[in-house]
């Protein structure tokens, strides 16, 4: 098991969160293996740590997504939609890792729920796991962005920065659709 926490300039004022150090040392202390992720930066000031605390930092390209799809996606070049046709970040198919929010929420890719560990337990919804069956994410293994689109007979911009934006996008045309799936309400911007 490794514990993988995010400490970057979107998060915070600097690349080192107080917060992010705090459980890095409170996992040493458990003997939990602990990582940190951080996303580049397009104006930053000063270089991304190669550690902190002692936990290695991977510092990783920004992802059009959340935030970044609303906000940061103005300033970037874009590409075709017709280019999308895989998800170049994550092993949708078989994950080897996934993300639980603070609600409970299981994620293969952020905003992309396989389950709640709240209401199902947790060993339940990883053995369950059937990505072709998903009706987010078999498109996505099939195709990716452009079939998740196609297979919902979305309309949708011609450009986009890469594809989470795309994908992003199509996801919160779908959210009334899919609203146990793509959860939480947050991750698309909602925070009522």
């Amino acid at each position: 098991m490794e514990l993988t926490l995010s400490s970057d300039l979107y998060q915070g004022e600097t690349w080192e969160i107080e917060q992010v150090k705090n459980a890095v040392n409170a996992a040493k202390k458990l003997g939990i293996q602990t990582g940190i992720l951080s996303v580049k930066y397009p104006h930053e000031c000063a270089p991304c740590p190669e550690e902190l605390e002692g936990a290695k930092v991977g510092l990783w390209e920004l992802m059009y997504k959340g935030r970044a799809a609303s906000e940061l996606v103005k300033t970037a070049s874009k590409r075709p939609w017709t280019e999308f046709t895989k998800c170049p970040y994550e092993p949708l198919e078989s994950p080897t890792r996934v993300h639980v929010d603070p609600l409970g929420y299981v994620h293969v890719c952020q905003g992309i729920s396989i389950g709640n560990a709240w209401q199902q337990p947790f060993s339940e919804i990883i053995n369950g796991y059937n990505p072709s069956a998903h009706p987010v994410i078999g498109p996505l293994i099939r195709g990716g962005p452009v079939a998740l689109a196609e297979k919902y007979g979305l309309s949708h911009e011609e450009l986009y920065a890469d594809a989470c934006h795309f994908c992003y996008n199509i996801r919160l045309a779908l959210r009334n659709r899919f609203p146990e799936t793509l959860a939480p309400k947050q991750m698309y911007g909602e925070l009522k």
